[in-house]
């Protein structure tokens, strides 16, 4: 049903589904001032994409004029340390001190570095889906780690720091423009931009004294050679993270939602793997995870027969432009036949997305390799995807749980080999109904010889490991197993195989059978293992 009124974006119910606002702002008030952010709103395809390309007019140096709108003036001081400090991003300057922002951080993220990069973001993938749970609720599983891993890569520092930058910066940006939960307010974000930048201002001390080819000293190296100072250096760092982690786990829930919205979506492009990049491009138009971005005026502005006053704020509406049906047919579908996708989700002219390639390489490796090993996944029953409402700049899924596991009355097989290998072994399973029975199982190395020859505890525990992999597809995981059958040929190695085979199941093993057999499936090999398992009750 269409929108009959103007909207109010201090609602969060409209913040959750706001694309009936947009059409009717579209249709009936293209300039449109809103009270609630203090700024003009425009939202057609036309006047987005022109103020992108206008940075004389439309200023980037808009941070405090954005405090300001959502503060009174007695609580504006609070945040005089955030302002100050985002106000150094690239994102927030122009001309000549925005260039050189860019320029600092330009050989990290040329095309030939994000190339690069492919072979790391696949190992992180795969690391993190071998730890999916059978139903995950795939933001908290998966999205949310994978840009910070993959940034935690970029910037050589611990995995278990890499969960502290997305704490960090969604309290930095859903705060921007202002939040409607209380959670996210100015108070969070001046203590997450204050811990962020006492973090890596460390971290620049270090790679100081220890360089390595890291992005921190790739920037360090720049900056100093630039004569950037390191205050704004730092600034470039953080911008990177800012930029790179919310707002990319958003859209990887953005894209999974449309993929599984019908699902007949998921079959198509898991049989069609052209179809990822189209996804991709699609899922950014209909529905980008940075909805708006937002401009100061530098002189009085005409459009549409509204005047726009110098230094008042301006929402570039890119989620609204992006569905305007006088650039799309059909704005409101995703199509995976759409050929038209010059969508405006990174933006354009001087601030065009640095980060575009990575972004599109990690979802493209992401969902590549989750289509592949996860061919029946599909939304549950009872548990649909819920919207934020916190935000009108980042869009975003607060849940969307799947089911990895094709339906329980259907039959189906799949093969699993060790994920980190590309050779890693041989599994086949069978799922019928509740019960998944597997082939017998063998380890390979990487040169595809078996894995720990001589070493039978180090052959039953990847066996093992291999054999979830299988169940983890059909929908359940070694605390489901039931019964396991391990053969040998050497009935002297039986104290090894059931003592991996007890640590595997943390002392609390299925019923297991070890049997001598005269052969294997070859002579190097010391065990194979078959195994049963259930999904959910018998």
């Amino acid at each position: 049903m269409a929108l009959q009124s103007p909207p109010d974006f201090s609602d969060p119910k409209i913040i959750r589904d706001p694309y009936r606002a947009f059409a009717w702002m579209r249709t009936h008030d293209p300039v449109h001032w809103c009270e609630h952010h203090k700024a003009w709103l425009l939202t057609r395809f036309g006047d987005v994409n022109a103020a992108q390309v206008d940075a004389k007019r439309y200023s980037s140096n808009r941070m405090r004029q954005l405090a300001d709108a959502q503060l009174s003036k007695a609580k504006r001081a609070v945040l005089e340390p955030f302002v100050e400090k985002a106000s150094r991003w690239m994102y927030s300057l122009d001309g000549k001190e925005h260039e050189a922002g860019r320029k600092v951080l330009g050989k990290a993220f040329s095309p030939s570095a994000i190339e690069a990069l492919g072979d790391a973001i696949q190992q992180i993938v795969d690391d993190q889906l071998t730890q999916l749970s059978p139903r995950p609720e795939m933001m908290v599983e998966l999205f949310n780690k994978i840009p910070a891993f993959i940034l935690a890569y970029l910037f050589h520092i611990p995995a278990e720091d890499a969960l502290k930058i997305r704490n960090w910066t969604d309290a930095i940006i859903v705060c921007m423009v202002g939040s409607t939960d209380p959670a996210y307010g100015p108070k969070q974000a001046l203590q997450a931009i204050e811990e962020m930048y006492g973090y890596f201002s460390r971290l620049i001390g270090q790679r100081r004294r220890a360089p390595g080819n890291d992005l921190v000293s790739q920037v360090i190296v720049a900056a100093d050679k630039s004569g950037m100072s390191e205050a704004d250096g730092l600034a470039q760092l953080a911008f990177v993270l800012v930029a790179a982690t919310t707002t990319s786990a958003d859209q990887l829930g953005i894209i999974l939602f449309y993929l599984l919205e019908k699902p007949t979506r998921w079959a198509q492009v898991r049989d069609d793997p052209e179809l990822i990049d189209v996804a991709i491009e699609e899922a950014l138009r209909i529905c980008p995870a940075g909805q708006l971005s937002h401009r100061v005026l530098t002189e009085d502005v005409v459009l549409h027969g509204k005047t726009m006053r110098k230094g008042e704020l301006v929402f570039l509406m890119r989620a609204a432009a992006n569905r305007d049906p006088a650039r799309f047919a059909r704005p409101d579908q995703f199509d995976l036949k759409r050929t038209k996708l010059d969508h405006l989700a990174f933006g354009r002219g001087p601030h065009f997305c640095m980060g575009r390639l990575l972004f599109k390489l990690e979802a493209k490796i992401l969902f590549t390799t989750l289509l592949r090993r996860f061919p029946h996944m599909h939304l549950i029953k009872g548990r649909p995807p819920l919207w934020r409402g916190n935000s009108l700049q980042f869009r975003g899924l607060s849940r969307i749980q799947v089911d990895l596991a094709p339906s329980a009355d259907a039959i189906t097989r799949c093969f699993s080999a060790a994920p980190w290998e590309k050779k890693g072994g041989y599994c086949r399973a069978l799922r019928a109904g509740n019960l998944i029975m597997t082939s017998g199982t063998v380890a390979f190395d990487e040169q595809g010889k078996p894995f720990a020859e001589d070493d039978v505890y180090g052959q039953t525990w990847r066996c093992l490991e291999i054999i979830e992999t299988a169940l983890k597809q059909l929908g359940t995981d070694r605390t489901r197993v039931v019964a396991t059958r391990m053969y040998t040929t050497d009935m002297e190695l039986w104290r090894k195989i059931l003592k991996a085979h007890k640590k595997f199941f943390n002392n609390c093993e299925p019923t297991t059978m070890l049997l001598c057999v005269k052969a294997l499936i070859a002579p190097q090999f010391l065990i194979e293992i078959e195994a049963q398992a259930v999904v959910g009750q018998l």
